[in-house]
């Protein structure tokens, strides 16, 4: 079993994806098929002010190198390597781009199909949601790209849990699945609401960002789903847990990253964002959110 880094996930997460296809269907959490938020219309504030010193405090903790990159294609998922490069899926050109952490900027996969959520393990191996073409991709150096495990159904937002086990969420069957290190799954929990991101906790706990209806989930030990916070206008891929076991989330209709509280309350980390999908968090606990609405990606500053 292969060590897993501190709570990379995804990634959002697309890490964030919900309805956007770029052949005109679904979406990837930044765009709606029956409600939700618009490509051309997002729902923000705005973006946040580069001069104010919570930007400035947030470059100082270690996201100079990628902090305010920009010119993605509807970026959806985050993820940290282990050497501190940022990976940046861009869901509608079916690539994958890589900051390194002198911020030097490349592809490093091409030719998918929609690259959702994204995951990191130790040994730098990359992992690909992709949501068109129902896989999970690895990607073990630049442009080496294999199939990891197939079978799913829209698969969106992915994250590690603490045994190693690749979490998978199937957006369009109402799943969560698990993948074992050599690629074997099972279905974990049924009957959420269009699941788009998924994170887990030390303890073994599941957080699962429904697209409908703007509710968090958690699946406890035992597989029992349950609300766990509704405090949102509307949820993405953006779904993290930190080294410390915080919990964080993209609000992506109210243009927000929030932090969620172990009784469900959510706290406003950062505001006036243009559609936040991917949420992602470094080794060194520095979050990343990119937003769908202007393709760029932002540093999220903590206490």
């Amino acid at each position: 079993m292969r060590p897993l880094l501190p709570r990379l996930v995804m990634a959002g997460l697309l890490v964030t994806c919900a309805t956007a296809c770029a052949g005109g269907g679904d979406s990837a959490d930044g765009d709606t098929a029956g409600g939700g938020t618009s490509v051309s219309s997002p729902p923000a504030t705005g973006d946040p002010d580069p001069g104010t010193d919570e930007d400035t405090d947030a470059v100082a903790a270690g996201a100079d190198a990628w902090h305010g990159a920009d010119g993605f294609s509807s970026p959806t998922g985050i993820a940290f390597g282990p050497d501190g490069s940022v990976y940046v899926s861009n869901w509608s050109a079916g690539t994958v781009e890589r900051i390194a952490a002198d911020g030097s900027r490349t592809t490093y996969a091409e030719d998918l199909g929609s690259p959702a959520g994204l995951a990191v393990d130790a040994e730098g191996d990359l992992y690909v949601a992709d949501y068109t073409r129902d896989v999970i991709v690895r990607v073990s150096a630049p442009g080496e790209v294999s199939e990891f495990a197939s079978g799913f159904h829209t698969p969106t937002g992915i994250n590690f849990d603490p045994d190693g086990n690749l979490l998978v969420t199937n957006r369009a069957s109402d799943e969560i699945v698990r993948v074992a290190p050599d690629g074997g799954a099972e279905v974990i929990a049924r009957g959420l609401h269009t699941p788009v991101g998924v994170a887990a906790n030390a303890g073994g706990e599941i957080f699962v960002s429904n697209y409908v209806g703007g509710e968090l989930s958690r699946v406890t030990p035992d597989g029992t789903v349950e609300t766990f916070s509704t405090d949102f206008d509307g949820l993405g891929v953006g779904l993290v847990v930190t080294g410390n076991d915080e919990l964080f989330a993209v609000d992506r209709a109210a243009g927000e990253i929030k932090r969620v509280d172990p009784d469900g309350g959510t706290e406003t980390v950062l505001g006036g964002l243009n559609s936040p999908v991917a949420l992602g968090v470094d080794a060194a606990g520095v979050l990343a959110t990119a937003t769908w609405g202007d393709a760029t990606l932002h540093a999220v500053p903590l206490e």
